[in-house]
């Protein structure tokens, strides 16, 4: 019933939130300490200090330089919610250890570390549940609910929600910016153009790498305008050129936003720009020579060390078995097969792109994605843990689809029915329906995107046969009955 359907859609996310919040509050105070949460405090007078945004703090040096302030706000928005102040510690210096740093007053306090902590973890447990509205847009509830659980769970996104940093941001807004190209992808209008801008501007105001997603969907809108020009069989070349025509406008309104957001831009847009680029790739550079341990040799590298970080070290399966196996007194730490799970979905998401077309909602969330993903491939120079979290944003929207068709299938198989098995059980069947699947069956059609009600498509052609069929009983679902 349509009650029932809104109430779940409403209750499950703010289960999962409490699933993610819980379990990042929790290691709040065990995660040992990293020195770039002091930087990230540090810099929490970022927010108060745009007051005056001419001011000495967005002027040329090397702090303001270094990172942009997106993430620098969110931690003083925090501070100042749970009662203190932006003035916190002194600039944390890399080329000294913990004691001389402690000793130049640049370890944080015990409650601003903590506070800053909390903040974060509420930002993770938010990008929880945009990945299971970002799964309803394709799948069914349960599959939604598997991939945002697959997330809330994964020990990298629990650790670095843990701490005072940036990176759950950055996650955020590559999350609202997917949700957004979805529902442009449904109904392509300016103003949700306008939004995906914004969402990326801010997103590189937070880690940079978002705002360059723009390219790659502007080029997409390159190719529509193009093609509408072609006489391609299946073309439509004016929702080509709607679309295509919006997707141009992305690029100088992600920059426009980015501009905005950082006062150091305002009085040289583009010369400030390659300043923090410029300044950003020689880091990474310089932590590849720092520590060669963790240096990436080639894209090839890249690729392989993303996978032995998401497997070998941090994965949600390799977790709960784990913890399954520690439940029976057995020490094992296991390897993930979060993949298996991932390369399903993908195969999932790309048969969805090839079914409704590039121009479709599935065909523009996987551009930005495979964007992002590409980003991070490319721009990998040292294999540091927090550089992989929007890998595991990928993988959570990807294990949503492949658990929604797990969901379906087992709805189709009706493997409710081994629950007879069990003592005192019985089961009986009742009217209702199955899940909606990830792929609708041939004859049904979304009202909307997202919203996971199916109905029958237009009447057939006229010229369609008439197929006699037995009569079926309502649905397969069933009730479970506690009996004898």
């Amino acid at each position: 019933m349509p009650g029932l359907r809104i109430r779940l859609d409403v209750v499950l996310p703010i289960l999962l939130f409490v699933l993610s919040f819980v379990q990042n509050m929790d290691d709040v105070g065990d995660t040992v300490f990293h020195p770039d949460e002091s930087r990230w405090l540090n810099r929490a007078h970022y927010l108060t200090d745009l007051r005056d945004p001419f001011g000495p703090t967005w002027q040329e040096q090397y702090l303001v330089r270094g990172q942009p302030p997106l993430g620098s706000y969110l931690m003083g928005l925090g501070l100042l919610a749970q009662g203190r102040d932006t003035d916190t510690t002194a600039v944390w210096d890399f080329a000294y250890g913990v004691e001389w740093n402690e000793l130049a007053g640049a370890m944080p306090t015990e409650a601003d570390l903590a506070a800053g902590r909390r903040t974060n973890a509420l930002v993770g447990a938010l990008v929880v549940v945009v990945v299971y509205m970002i799964g309803r847009a394709f799948t069914n509830r349960a599959g939604a609910a598997i991939g945002a659980a697959f997330l809330a769970l994964h020990p990298l996104h629990i650790w670095l929600a843990s701490q005072a940093l940036s990176d759950q941001l950055l996650n955020l807004l590559v999350a609202l910016a997917t949700l957004a190209t979805i529902r442009f992808g449904a109904r392509p209008t300016w103003s949700r153009v306008l939004l995906i801008g914004v969402l990326l501007g801010l997103g590189g105001a937070a880690k940079l790498s978002p705002m360059l997603l723009s390219l790659p969907l502007a080029g997409f809108g390159v190719f529509l305008l193009v093609r509408s020009l072609t006489r391609l069989r299946g073309v439509v070349p004016t929702l080509d050129r709607a679309m295509g025509a919006k997707l141009l406008t992305l690029p100088p309104v992600a920059f426009a936003t980015f501009v905005a957001a950082y006062p150091y831009l305002w009085t040289n847009p583009i010369q400030h720009t390659r300043n923090i680029f410029e300044l950003r790739a020689s880091e990474m550079a310089g932590q590849a020579r720092t520590w060669p341990d963790v240096a990436v040799e080639s894209r090839v590298d890249a690729f392989g060390r993303i996978g032995e970080r998401l497997t070998e070290y941090f994965s949600t399966s390799g977790r709960l078995l784990a913890i399954g196996a520690g439940l029976i007194g057995i020490d094992w730490m296991p390897t993930g097969i979060d993949m298996l799970f991932v390369a399903a979905g993908v195969v999932l998401l790309v048969a969805l792109v090839g079914r409704g077309g590039l121009r479709s909602p599935a065909g523009l969330a996987a551009l930005l994605l495979t964007s992002q993903a590409g980003a991070i491939i490319v721009g990998l120079r040292a294999d540091f843990y927090r550089y992989h979290l929007p890998i595991v944003l990928i993988m959570s929207i990807c294990v949503a689809l492949s658990g929604g068709a797990l969901a379906t299938m087992l709805g189709r198989i009706e493997a409710w029915r081994w629950l007879a098995m069990l003592p005192g059980v019985s089961v009986a069947p009742t009217r209702g329906r199955l899940p909606n699947a990830a792929f609708p069956t041939a004859g049904m059609r979304r009202r909307r995107v997202g919203s996971g009600v199916a109905e029958p498509a237009a009447t057939p052609p006229v010229d369609a046969p008439v197929v006699e069929q037995a009569p079926r009983p309502a649905s397969r679902l069933g009730t479970v009955v506690h009996g004898k």
